[in-house]
């Protein structure tokens, strides 16, 4: 892969414009999402399902009452990494998370989360369905900056993909 310059003039991320991302992001469906207390700025980062979009969206499904979801409600940037071990790339995500207030996307993101959890852990039951923290929330992290590494064959600086940032879309 070849280093690509960011044009932040452009407004949408697609993913036809960037195929190796948006395969990366589409066949895996694990990744860290990482926040940070809006007062006290103490990081946390949590291990979470996720799902995108056509926009390169990442939708992150959690609990009202979880720590990712406060902060995210106070302070909504944030940054996403998913590893892919056998290839060694990883996507390194940063922007601003909203909540979904669509309560189909809602609807439709619970059964999905559970069949990633199915197919990476053999069971239905996800993590954030064993945990006490209210009702389900779904958020939006709409990509300031994508970056994709392929650390296995890439050398230096020509090891990156990179994305052009994204405006909110809801499919």
């Amino acid at each position: 892969m070849a280093t690509c310059n960011i044009d932040y003039s452009e407004a949408m991320t697609e993913a036809s414009e960037n195929p190796h991302i948006a395969e990366f992001l589409k066949r895996n469906h694990v990744g860290v999402l990482a926040t940070a207390d809006k007062q006290t700025a103490a990081p946390h980062a949590a291990t979470v399902y996720y799902a995108t979009d056509s926009h390169l969206n990442i939708y992150i499904l959690t609990k009202v009452q979880t720590t990712k979801s406060y902060n995210l409600e106070l302070n909504p940037r944030a940054a996403f990494a998913v590893y892919e071990a056998d290839s060694q790339r990883t996507a390194q995500i940063s922007g601003l998370a909203n909540r979904v207030q669509d309560a189909d996307m809602l609807k439709r993101a619970l059964p999905l989360m559970a069949k990633f959890s199915k197919q990476t852990a053999g069971t239905t039951e996800t993590p954030i369905s064993k945990l006490a923290g209210g009702e389900y929330v779904l958020y939006q992290l709409v990509p300031q900056s994508i970056r994709l590494g392929e650390y296995k064959y890439g050398v230096n600086n020509e090891m990156f993909d990179i994305a052009t940032p994204a405006e909110e879309s809801l499919e």
